[in-house]
């Protein structure tokens, strides 16, 4: 996972301060779900317009689902595989039109729409999970593709007198 703070004209052209990209080879492991932590903030503003830009359809098991979710530890207790508080569980496989779809903020449970304010330690992460029909873990599967994930997050150092 890459994780890239946009330049000044990135963030006024796009409107988000964060990159995230996940590449589907980076889906391993004897397991069916993967949490990959974003970032860890303490004093920070996190905006919960987040999306997951589908770069390239990220391949799995024929007749599986591959889904990806984006949120925070604090909500839903410290560990949670269920971190869907900014975007819930959105398929990210590799189809016909899946390249360049957005996918933006959905309410699932624990969501808010207002601004998070993060004082304590808080892991962001997105969790990716296969499911369904012929199901494999990432062990077993061939796994191409990216996505990309765009916050808005100020933190505190982003405050000070001498930012221009």
């Amino acid at each position: 996972m890459r994780h890239y703070r946009l330049t000044n004209q990135e963030r006024a052209g796009s409107g988000f301060t964060d990159q995230f990209v996940i590449e589907g080879k980076e889906l391993v492991g004897a397991v069916q779900t993967l949490s990959f932590p974003l970032i860890t903030l303490t004093g920070a503003v996190v905006d919960p317009f987040v999306v997951i830009r589908v770069d390239e359809g990220i391949a799995g098991t024929a007749g599986a689902t591959l889904k990806a979710e984006v949120g925070h530890d604090k909500l839903n207790g410290a560990g949670s595989v269920d971190p869907n508080h900014w975007v819930d569980a959105t398929t990210v496989k590799a189809a016909t039109g899946i390249n360049g779809t957005l996918i933006g903020p959905v309410g699932g449970s624990g969501a808010t729409n207002l601004p998070v304010v993060v004082s304590s330690s808080t892991v962001v992460d997105c969790t990716i999970t296969t499911a369904g029909s012929g199901v494999a873990n990432f062990d077993t599967t061939t796994n191409t593709g990216q996505i990309s994930i765009f916050m808005r997050i100020v933190q505190s150092d982003d405050l000070g007198y001498d930012q221009s």
